[in-house]
């Protein structure tokens, strides 16, 4: 007998599941209403703060595990899982598997940036709330939110693509990562959501006896993730990143919109699909 095996879906936030400007995820409910029905894990993995996805997980009674901040760090709530396994901390109602380094490094490493090349640069922590409010478009509750880094700061970069080459460099050659989020610049340790989805994977491998991986994604620090399920989704809008860029990833479809109303239809498609195959 056969085994169907248990979907998961893996999700980017902004541009994708949420409007990049209004933040709103209204378009994506007819998807979002069938996956809560159908008992498929949502998991979110973001370069927002643990605490700003905190916010859409309430919102969406969403209670599954999730990634912060580029692979900086997976939140697995107590219980969920069915056996031990290893992770770094207790915080609250999770346990922490931190892949990132941690913040007040990452601050140092760009504040030396900074005076090696003189170009102009502004991460979050130079920023107040109502700074960051007023930029992206946050109330001070979640722009106070967005604050609260601890893998992964954002930033931006005075001048063009010259100098964003340079500023890259010199990350690289620090032994950091560097990568383009959509909106900011970002630097982080040697941890990308590729590597935590690779980890949620094997846990849900043994969670269940068969998995069938989703990803929605829509920026170039999506790539390591959408290479590492079974079926990837790259939504992308008008003038934003070229397909000469994107590297060769199996059963990947790129759509031409972004936002919730593309998301909701791939998902939906996705469980359409799903349907068929298991005969539902």
């Amino acid at each position: 007998m056969t085994t169907t095996p248990r979907l998961l879906i893996i999700t980017d936030l902004d541009g994708t599941l949420l409007d990049r400007d209004s933040y709103s995820f209204e378009p994506a409910k007819p998807a979002l209403d069938l996956i809560r029905l159908k008992g498929i894990p949502l998991i979110f993995s973001s370069s927002k703060t643990r605490r700003e996805i905190e916010r859409y997980r309430e919102k969406l009674e969403n209670d599954h595990p999730f990634v912060s901040e580029n692979g900086g760090a997976i939140f697995v709530p107590k219980d969920y899982f069915s056996f031990p396994f290893p992770y770094d901390r207790e915080l609250e109602e999770y346990f922490v598997l931190e892949l990132g380094t941690f913040y007040l490094r990452i601050i140092e490493v760009l504040e030396s940036i900074k005076k090696e090349t003189g170009i102009g640069i502004k991460g979050f922590s130079d920023l107040s709330e109502e700074e960051l409010a007023s930029l992206c478009g946050l109330s001070l509750e979640e722009a106070a939110f967005a604050k609260k880094r601890e893998y992964d700061e954002a930033f931006m970069i005075e001048g063009g693509e010259k100098e964003a080459e340079i500023v890259r460099k010199k990350i690289e050659g620090k032994g950091m990562n560097y990568v383009w989020g959509g909106k900011f610049h970002h630097i982080l340790g040697k941890n990308d959501k590729g590597k935590a989805v690779e980890i949620l994977k094997g846990l849900y491998s043994k969670e269940f006896s068969s998995i069938l991986t989703i990803a929605v994604g829509d920026a170039l620090n999506d790539l390591p993730m959408l290479e590492r399920v079974d079926h990837a989704f790259f939504l992308k809008g008008k003038g934003d990143v070229s397909l000469d860029v994107l590297p060769p990833i199996k059963n990947l479809t790129t759509i031409n919109e972004t936002g919730p109303q593309a998301w909701n239809g791939a998902i939906l498609s996705v469980l359409r699909e799903s349907e068929i195959r298991s005969g539902g």
